[in-house]
């Protein structure tokens, strides 16, 4: 197999307008409200941290990192994905975005996806069933629902 590499967003990025900081903001209040009338001023404080902590990382576009696949494994970013780790790949053709998904051996770990920006699908594919069974993976309903609201 040879090396394979693309440039890719670290995640999928959505325009957030005025109103969904506003939003944010006001549930951000609600809970802090509560907290402090519920005598938790400890959760009020980390409420309050949390969301100024997650409205800035909002705001922040994603890095364009390089991803890449070769013999040692699955690289993206500053991480790699040795293929020893790795259960499984899928990769997701359906929606208008292209996307490889793992699936890690570990008993409690989350799926990785990595978005195929300019490299196509079946090019990836060939190259790791060398090394990975495929097996059909979908993203949690948790995270198309963040994904749905702009998280």
């Amino acid at each position: 197999m040879s090396h394979l590499s693309w440039n890719a967003p670290e995640y999928r990025h959505t325009a957030k307008t005025v109103e969904w900081f506003f939003a944010s903001g006001i549930i951000a209040l609600a809970l802090i409200a509560t907290s402090v009338l519920l005598g938790n001023i400890l959760f009020a404080v980390v409420i309050a941290a949390a969301a100024f902590v997650f409205l800035l990382y909002a705001r922040r576009a994603p890095r364009i990192v390089r991803a890449s696949v070769s013999e040692r494994g699955i690289e993206f970013g500053e991480t790699l994905y040795e293929y020893g780790a790795l259960a499984s790949f899928w990769i997701e053709t359906r929606d208008s975005e292209p996307r490889l998904i793992l699936k890690q051996k570990k008993l409690f770990s989350l799926l990785t996806v990595i978005p195929l920006e300019s490299v196509h699908p079946n090019i990836i594919r060939a190259g790791l069933l060398e090394f990975l069974p495929e097996e059909e993976l979908h993203e949690p309903l948790s995270q198309k629902i963040l994904e749905y609201l702009g998280f």
